[in-house]
Parts: structure tokens; sequence; C-alpha cells
């Protein structure tokens, strides 16, 4: 049995979502209509926090996410949402989905971005939204403040 195109005018593209945009509701309100086809993994990075989520290589490490299907028209939205090309950029990197390998695109930080945010925590609002969309699609939840031990 053959899955047909959800978009027969249009040409899928695979997108890797680590940040807000694995919240279903923001991604909706971004792109109407995008494939939310569930949890994957980008092998050798990890999950950065500047202000905004981010990632660096990082061999042996890995960072979660959620993988979309788009179309050019979902992808120049997300462009605009992303601050493309001047705040993030477009990398195509492997992504594990159902123990497969695909080529998808991901955001990552420009260099004066990441060094004029480095080292800012994320904004509360922007945490939750980011740990909702991990526990909604069941994924390691890299953005909960560990508990706090109390002294003794």
């Amino acid at each position: 049995m053959t899955k047909e195109n959800p978009f027969p005018n249009a040409e899928p593209i695979l997108y890797f979502a680590y940040g807000s945009n694995m919240n279903r509701e923001r991604m909706e309100q971004r792109c109407s209509g995008a494939v939310d086809l569930g949890h994957a993994v980008l092998p050798n990075y990890r999950l950065a926090e500047r202000l905004y989520a981010d990632i660096d290589t990082a061999a042996g490490r890995e960072v979660h996410g959620v993988l979309y299907l788009l179309t050019p028209v979902h992808l120049a939205m997300l462009d605009r949402f992303e601050g493309y090309p001047y705040i993030y950029r477009r990398s195509w990197l492997e992504v594990e989905w159902r123990g497969f390998v695909y080529k998808a695109v991901t955001y990552e930080m420009t260099l004066s971005t990441k060094m004029a945010r480095r080292k800012k925590p994320f904004p509360e609002e922007y945490r939750q939204l980011c740990s909702s969309g991990a526990d909604f699609h069941n994924i390691p939840n890299a953005f909960k403040i560990p508990a706090r031990r109390k002294k003794k």
C-alpha cells in the first residue's frame, strides 16, 4: 500500500524542528497543513540555549525533535518566522526517523547570532512552549528545568 503525496502540487520537504516548532499549535499557526511525522533524532549535535533553541555539532550526542512534511510555501513562511538568513540559517542535515536516515532542513543560528545570544537563558514562556511540544510528541524533554535540591 502506498500513501499519496499530501501536497500533489508541490514537492514535499522534510523539516526537523527541535524548539518551539515542536509545539503542535505553534506549528499549525505558522504552517497550516504541514504534516507531523513525529519523533526524529539529529545525531552528533547538541541543543544549545541562546535565548532561543539552537544546535551545535557534538560527536556522540543527539537532539530530539519532530519531523514535518512541508511544501515550499511552508518553508518560505518558516524562513520569515526564523529570521532567515540573518538570525538563523538553513542547514540540510541527516536525521533518523523510524530506523532510516533522511536529509531534512533545519535552522541553526548564524555565527553572529550565536555570539550575541551566548549564555542567554530561554524566556519562561518559550521554555514552556518547547516543553509542551516535547511532551505532546513523547520525546525526551530537554526544556524542563530540573527540580532544585533543598539545602540541608
